[in-house]
């Protein structure tokens, strides 16, 4: 299913992770791999903690960064895809 700005998402659960610095690394079991996110990936897996509406999230890293939400949307919108390909997030009910 392809994320929208009015898709809800949320982590996948039981996906284990560990701090570095300021990124995460996320290790995806299923996959047999691991994901380095860099601080903005770790604000948005933070954020993923519970649901949320994709543009409610892009509006709260808006709050947060300085970037235009078309800039947020157009950066967070295919990020979000790759984690769902990845199985580490998924759509909430």
């Amino acid at each position: 299913m392809a994320i929208e700005p009015t898709t809800r998402v949320v982590r996948t659960e039981g996906i284990m992770t560990a701090p570095v610095d300021q990124e995460i690394v996320l290790l995806n079991m299923a996959g047999n791999n691991y994901i380095s996110l860099d601080a903005i990936g770790r604000r948005i897996w933070e954020l993923l903690e519970t649901s949320v509406v994709v543009e409610d999230l892009c509006g709260r890293l808006g709050d947060e960064f300085e970037a235009t939400q078309e800039q947020i949307r157009a950066d967070v919108l295919p990020f979000l895809a790759e984690l769902e390909r990845e199985g580490l997030v998924r759509v909430a009910d």
